[in-house]
């Protein structure tokens, strides 16, 4: 399937005139992600924590949450953090109890009054149920609930703790259901009425926002909490924002940048046997580290068998324990890579006989619920539509559904609310739960006939986004050092990717195993000759020839080896 090119509309002449100091193609790039005012490009270049980063306190709800807080701590009541079965839930999760369990030893308060709890992700589902109201009052004898990265759409569970004498504070920052757990404490970016400026926060933002509310309590009260202590749980805040998938633009752009300074410090211990399992050094860690190596890992647990145990790694303090969790880590991660991709290519067979659709759906009995939506990333990925990959357990149904931008998935389960019993989510990323295959598969049609009605045909299909055409005799390291203020990259602010055409083909050979990667030499319209390296690209081997002229997209990368550095290009996709 050829992959789209979009290229972004070239900036103005004016434009360049308007800041002749800045090399035109980084003013491309800055201009691409809205940057239009030199205070706006300056503030992007160098965030600065003092003036850049939030106040907890802008949060309506913050003084009432750590009230009840200090209430319950001066109560000897036990308080229970409650998060999400994902990354951004257990990162969430382990920053409250972190933070109330530091607090609870230096006030002299009992840290055991303080547990926590996670559901299973098949058992139980998303969210909090009443029925674990009912446990956690006969159980653990709780009375304050602090959710994280769920609660808003659990009002009968909020309501159910009340009748047990359960108060709830409701960390979360997921989309509005139609009924507000009114009962509850919100500490939600997305509330009507809430003036909190953020309102792309990740779960663990949100609760990270909390503990520092809950810190500045503490110091107030004379604990011996030095100063920017709470910039220590910032390394968990980088890794729940890159994993959900939030936009590093705003406030979210200076705490990743932050987030990564901490985390390649790596104090925490369980980061520290985690980074030793897999193979990486702190000092070099940045936001494809934690998509592709920290956050798989965190999230396997609730994916395969419980997040109880990622969990656990990050609040771990003794060594010899964080060893073994993060050995258990990477073994469940190991399962969770096998058996996804055997469901990937089950999944992609059902895909041949519904190319027409504007919304793919594949679905299966047996099929994990914890492995759907990885599937479904994978199949949007490669397709470029909107897509629900559905577990099928004996009548019940699972689905988890992807989107590229401009869909909004949620409207999509809206619309076919009638027809389901839980769903939830953000527009690129959701999920939901029904009983019994009629409903199910009304459900589907409803959808399908959303999409049908609210997708372009040019919105489909996979593509690129390329940010400048730019020659081959331009890629040099001042232009790659200019760069280099952009990071960090991720949702909203993407690595570069250029263009370049009438490339000339000086070299070219398949490798790697099964000669399934592109190893080149182009040279540019000038003479220079750059290094090039093309990723499930070594069937163009049979294609091209030498002296062929080519249309490359790529980044531009550094590549060393044996102490010497030097310039290459990634090439996402080619065409003759």
């Amino acid at each position: 399937m050829a992959i789209r090119w979009d290229v972004a509309e070239p900036i103005s002449d004016a434009k360049i005139k308007e800041f002749p100091e800045i090399d035109p193609a980084i003013l491309q790039l800055l201009c691409n992600r809205g940057l239009q005012t030199q205070k706006e490009i300056d503030v992007f270049l160098g965030p600065d924590w003092d003036r850049d980063v939030y106040s907890h306190d802008l949060f309506t709800n913050m003084v009432a949450a750590v009230t009840r807080v200090f209430q319950a701590f001066e109560a000897g009541e036990v308080i229970t953090v409650h998060g999400d079965y994902d990354a951004d839930g257990v990162c969430g999760s382990a920053v409250l109890v972190s933070s109330l369990r530091d607090i609870a030893r230096k006030l002299n308060f009992d840290d055991k009054k303080i547990t926590n709890y996670i559901p299973h992700r098949e058992k139980e589902g998303y969210g909090v149920s009443p029925s674990t109201m009912d446990h956690l009052a006969e159980h653990d004898k709780t009375k304050l609930v602090i959710t994280v990265d769920c609660g808003i759409s659990n009002k009968e569970a909020v309501d159910r703790g009340k009748e047990l004498g359960i108060d709830t504070i409701i960390c979360d920052h997921h989309t509005m259901p139609a009924e507000l757990p009114d009962q509850a404490i919100l500490i939600h970016p997305l509330v009507p009425g809430e003036t909190f400026p953020n309102k792309k926060l990740c779960g663990t933002g949100v609760a990270y926002k909390l503990a520092c509310g809950l810190i500045d309590e503490a110091k107030k009260r004379g604990a011996d909490v030095p100063e920017g202590h709470s910039k220590w749980l910032l390394d968990l805040v980088a890794i729940a924002t890159v994993t959900d998938v939030m936009p590093l633009t705003g406030e979210n752009r200076v705490l990743e940048k932050f987030g990564l300074i901490v985390l390649n410090k790596a104090r925490r211990i369980g980061i520290q046997k985690l980074l030793e399992v897999i193979g990486s050094k702190a000092g070099e860690l940045d936001t494809v580290s934690i998509g592709f190596q920290i956050g798989p890992r965190l999230n396997a647990a609730g994916r395969m068998t419980h997040a109880q145990e990622a969990l656990e790694l990050l609040i771990e303090e003794d060594e010899l324990e964080a060893t073994k969790l993060a050995m258990r880590l990477q073994e469940i991660n190991k399962e969770r890579q096998k058996a996804s991709q055997a469901m990937y290519l089950e999944a992609e067979k059902q895909l041949t006989e519904a190319e027409d659709q504007k919304l793919l759906v594949v679905w299966q009995q047996g099929w994990g619920a914890g492995l759907v939506g990885l599937v479904a990333g994978k199949i949007q990925n490669k397709h470029g539509k909107p897509v629900f990959c559905v577990g099928r357990d004996g009548d019940k149904f699972v689905g988890s559904g992807r989107s590229p931008e401009g869909f909004d998935i949620t409207a999509a389960m809206r619309h076919a609310s009638d027809h389901l019993e839980k769903f939830g989510g953000h527009p690129q990323a959701c999920g939901f739960s029904v009983h019994g295959e009629e409903k199910f598969l009304k459900a589907v049609e409803v959808m399908r006939e959303y999409a049908q009605e609210h997708i372009q045909e040019d919105q489909l299909g996979p593509s690129v986004i390329i940010d400048a055409e730019i020659e081959i005799d331009q890629i040099d390291w001042p232009l790659y050092d200019a760069m280099q203020p952009f990071r960090p990259f991720g949702t909203g602010n993407p690595t570069p990717m250029f263009v370049s055409r009438g490339a000339r083909v000086v070299s070219f050979s398949p490798v790697g195993k099964d000669g399934s990667h592109l190893k080149m030499r182009l040279q540019g319209r000038g003479g220079k000759i750059v290094n090039a390296i093309g990723f499930r690209l070594g069937h163009w081997a049979e294609q091209l020839k030498l002296g062929d002229e080519i249309d490359v997209a790529f980044e531009i990368q550094v590549n060393e080896w044996n102490g010497n550095r030097e310039l290459q290009i990634r090439i996402e996709d080619l065409t003759k």
